[in-house]
């Protein structure tokens, strides 16, 4: 039996460096100098994971944020929180497991940040276990409903030792 819920997660669990990539405009990955560290831990006796505030350059914007993962195990799906320190928005992200990737969106919760015209961008996150020591996430953004993803960011994360 495969395990399930928050248990699934667990590869995200310990101390990581982070080599950081944003979209640059030509379409190929560029080095990010942020972030280059992060730790994530179990809290409330492994009921949620928590990513401690990580400090991220997109560009020349720095930005702070955290991100705490559960597990709902009513609906059976996996729910994100992430808070920054740009827009104070408290962004929920919903989905579940495909293989060993996990992805999470704000499509169906409604918490989409606004661009200046107001319209919505959405996020989506795949979080892939390379192997016990790595994974790698990838952010997408959406601005016509989900209808098509654009890779904008990522993150290989490798286990500190």
């Amino acid at each position: 039996m495969s395990a399930i819920g928050l248990e699934r997660l667990q590869f995200m669990v310990g101390e990581w460096n982070i080599k950081a990539y944003n979209m640059g405009e030509t379409g190929e990955w560029e080095d990010s100098p942020l972030p280059k560290h992060t730790e994530i831990e179990t809290l409330f006796d492994g009921k949620f994971l928590q990513e401690r505030e990580v400090k991220m350059q997109v560009g020349e914007q720095r930005i702070s944020f955290f991100i705490m993962w559960s597990y709902d195990k009513y609906r059976e799906i996996y729910k994100m929180l992430a808070c920054d320190n740009q827009d104070g928005l408290a962004d929920i992200l919903e989905g579940n497991f495909e293989g060993e990737t996990i992805t999470v969106s704000n499509l169906e919760t409604g918490t989409a940040m606004l661009d200046e015209q107001g319209q919505s961008i959405y996020l989506r996150l795949s979080s892939t276990k390379n192997h016990e020591d790595s994974f790698t996430d990838v952010m997408y953004e959406s601005t016509d409903q989900g209808k098509s993803w654009v890779a904008v960011y990522r993150a290989v994360h490798t286990r500190v030792v």
